[in-house]
């Protein structure tokens, strides 16, 4: 998100007294207030900044002993400069009833005297008798001319260093895509530890600016940045799905917007366990070649990290931060149900009403990949076309499919699958899951270990009958999930 500089100059200029800004990057929202401070007072020396532990400070030095905050706040009415006051700590006291007090007299009293005070803080913790007084102003993480200016600006201070002819404009874009999702602090910590340390080849380069967005979204709790990779040729089977993400792998290209193409909302991939789900939310980021990035709805909703309400907000502003990425959501039944959305006006009404708008709605390039085991759990809204371009139901591998399923776990075990014959095993594992053909084989692997010699098709075809597969355990569930599914989804596979 860009500063929104233009924002905070026609609040100032309609007098606006009392501002708060939503952000955690102290030294990202001072310097631009202390720019748009030259703009209206000259040299910028109207520009006043306070914290609880050195009071208020100008340009010439701090004005008095003002760490006390009520007395801080009595000191910028008395103050007779005009000038922007940026108060970084107010949030601590903010429920204090005289500091409540203070700040409704203060929106009266200095309307009309070219004073505007900042209240920063890195979550919304406005009480509600301030709600009418003070307008909020939500600052996001830098986006890409943000980055790209502050890539260059550290390239740029290194000139003497390094090559200026190793940063070709290619490595830049993926540079500043990698950061995408950093603070400006953490971008400019980042790219100077990258540059201090030894000459990194262009690869190295961007895999740990990558680890430091991966550092900085676990920091986060409710987001996982998903580093392994699996492509479609991972997968067996589930043909109609492989070539609808290959049909769409261009669909974030600016190729595909002057094609009049809308980008792509999202997918949800339904199905029996163990069928390979999860690796296709995570194949859709491998052959579009984005950002993963995985959801943990139910950490929101514990309120471990904050407000939930709040945290969410946070979670959906790093996730339009780092887009063009994918969010992977596994199991969404899990975190959204129809038990859930429709309880009166609880955090979790309000969560559910949000995401709904903002998967409706969402402009940023961010495409939803999420799965579910249990589809009927689902409420209605969030099926229904416009969330969703496509609803794909995963069933158990068919012969051909389970065939395959074989030959790529045994290429993973270093074992040649031509020198064993894939269709008699693939004709002797009807009934199991993809997870299940693995585990077989991985038994099979154990068995032939132990009795010192190669792996064979009769070691696999025992490991195989020897399972007892969740389409026997669970036959009635995934019959009524086959059903629903018969008229309501697309098949993935052929």
């Amino acid at each position: 998100m860009a500063l929104p500089i233009e924002k905070i100059r026609g609040l100032i200029k309609a007098e606006y007294p009392l501002i708060y800004i939503v952000s955690w990057e102290e030294k990202r929202v001072e310097g631009m207030l202390r720019q748009i401070s030259t703009e209206f007072f000259e040299d910028g020396s109207n520009f006043y900044v306070w914290s609880c532990t050195d009071g208020i400070r100008g340009e010439d030095g701090d004005l008095m002993e003002t760490t006390d905050a009520l007395y801080a706040l009595n000191k910028v009415l008395e103050n007779n400069n005009r000038g922007l006051f940026l108060f970084k700590d107010l949030h601590y006291f903010i429920n204090d009833p005289k500091i409540i007090r203070k700040l409704k007299d203060l929106h009266q009293q200095l309307r009309k005297s070219s004073k505007t005070i900042f209240l920063l803080s890195q979550s919304l913790l406005l009480p509600r008798e301030l709600e009418k007084e003070v307008r909020v102003v939500d600052i996001g993480l830098p986006d890409i001319y943000e980055a790209r200016n502050i890539f260059d600006s550290v390239v740029n201070s290194f000139s003497s260093e390094i090559s200026r002819n190793q940063f070709n404009s290619e490595l830049r874009e993926k540079s500043v895509n990698a950061m995408l999702g950093l603070g400006s602090s953490e971008m400019e910590l980042a790219l100077t530890r990258i540059f201090l340390g030894d000459n990194k080849s262009e690869n190295e380069i961007v895999e740990a600016l990558l680890d430091e967005k991966a550092q900085l979204i676990r920091k986060s709790g409710t987001l996982e940045f998903v580093h392994n990779r699996v492509g479609l040729e991972g997968i067996g089977g589930l043909e109609n799905l492989k070539e609808w993400l290959n049909t769409r792998a261009l669909a974030f290209s600016p190729e595909a917007k002057e094609f009049g193409l809308d980008m792509p909302k999202g997918v949800l991939i339904m199905g029996i366990s163990g069928c390979g789900k999860s690796l296709c939310a995570k194949a859709v980021a491998t052959v579009w070649n984005l950002s993963l990035l995985r959801l943990e709805i139910n950490h929101i909703y514990s309120g471990v990290h904050g407000n939930p309400e709040e945290s969410f907000r946070n979670t959906i502003k790093t996730v339009e931060a780092v887009s063009p990425c994918v969010l992977w959501i596994d199991e969404i039944e899990a975190g959204i149900t129809r038990s859930g959305e429709k309880t009166s006006d609880s955090p979790a009404s309000r969560i559910f009403g949000s995401f709904l708008t903002w998967m409706q709605e969402k402009s940023f390039p961010v495409f939803i990949a999420a799965t579910a085991n249990q589809i009927d759990l689902l409420p209605p809204e969030i099926l229904r076309k416009g969330r969703f371009d496509e609803i794909f139901f995963v069933s158990l591998p068919k012969q051909k499919e389970r065939r395959e399923i074989f030959r790529i776990h045994l290429l993973n075990r270093q074992r040649d699958p031509d020198k064993l014959d894939l269709d008699s095993l693939a004709k002797n594992s009807e009934g199991l899951s993809g997870a299940e053909i693995e585990q077989a084989v991985v038994s099979a692997l154990f068995e032939s270990f132990a009795k010192k010699k190669e792996l064979d098709e009769r070691e696999l075809i025992i490991a195989s009958s020897s399972i007892v597969p969740l389409s026997t355990t669970m036959r009635e569930e995934i019959s009524r999930l086959e059903r629903w599914a018969s008229t309501r989804a697309v098949s993935a596979s052929k």
